[in-house]
Parts: structure tokens; C-alpha cells; sequence
């Protein structure tokens, strides 16, 4: 895959409200809708994945916006990305960023893709991952719990238990 321009415009905190990217194509590639709970955009990606050919981009998380979602298309052929946890910004002080790791930190297979562009996609995930990309996760007030301790298995393992 070759590297695209894409620009992310904003009328609010959140990192994009519109996006003008490189496709080759006219119109509308998708309309995204945020919601509150990460557990309804899981059931919702049950409830696409039982109608087949309906899901047209996996599961994922992108690198630009932390966005965790899937896209669906829709009867009209354009798609409806459906998402939990996106960045915010401050925009008085934001600054435009080179985006070098792909449009995604994993998932986000997009199933038209002919397998050789589906390898390339996968490897320059990849390379995120080998590179240590992570991300914090965005959560606003009332969506989320503070857990005890790192990890339930490592805690226990320093404890010698």
C-alpha cells in the first residue's frame, strides 16, 4: 500500500469531525457514529457479522484518532464506521502529525482489499506492534472504573502466589 495524504479537519475536541482523504473515488466513503460503551459497538459488530458480507472492515483501532470500531456497508455502498473511545484535542494548540504506522494499530481488515494489499495492511501493523505503538485508551466521566493493581496474573506473580 503507498502512502496517501489525508487531511482531518475539526469544529469541536474531537480530533476529526471531517476527513478529506486520497481514494480515487468521489462521494462519501463513510459516515462514523461514536457511542458511549465499547459493549455496544461489540454487539453491534455480533449483530453485523451475522449478515454476510456486511461487515467491510474488521474490528480495529486507528492510529490517528484511537477510535476502536468496524465499518459496515451500507445498502447505498458507502459505509457506516461505528466506534467507542476517540481522541480528543485541544484545538488551540493541536499540531498536524505524520501518520507512519498505517491507519490502523490492529484489526480494521478491509475485506476488499486483494490479498497481496491485505498483507502489506497487516505488516505495517505489524510493524507497530514490534515498534511498541500503544496508545492510552480515551474514556470520558462515567465510563469507566479504575482497576487495582497492573494485571491480575502479574500481581499475583509478584506476590510469589
Amino acid at each position: 500500500l503507498k502512502p496517501f495524504k489525508a487531511y482531518f479537519f475539526h469544529v469541536n475536541p474531537r480530533h476529526h469531525s471531517l476527513a478529506m482523504i486520497e481514494t480515487g473515488r468521489s462521494g462519501i466513503h463513510h459516515i462514523m457514529m461514536e457511542l458511549f460503551n465499547l459493549d455496544d459497538v461489540g454487539q453491534a459488530y455480533d449483530v453485523a457479522c451475522a449478515e454476510p458480507g456486511r461487515i467491510s472492515t474488521t474490528l480495529g483501532r486507528h492510529t490517528n484518532d484511537y477510535m476502536t470500531s468496524f465499518y459496515a456497508r451500507t445498502p447505498n455502498d458507502f459505509m457506516v464506521e461505528y466506534g467507542w473511545g476517540g481522541r480528543s484535542i485541544d484545538p488551540a494548540s493541536w499540531q498536524p502529525v505524520e501518520m507512519t504506522y498505517g491507519p490502523s494499530l490492529w484489526g480494521h481488515d478491509r475485506t476488499w482489499l486483494p490479498a497481496d494489499q491485505l498483507a502489506q495492511s497487516r505488516a505495517m501493523r505489524a510493524r507497530a506492534a514490534a515498534d511498541g505503538q500503544r496508545e492510552p485508551v480515551q474514556v470520558i466521566e462515567g465510563n469507566f472504573e479504575v482497576g487495582v493493581g497492573t494485571c491480575a496474573w502479574w500481581d499475583g506473580v509478584r506476590r510469589g502466589q
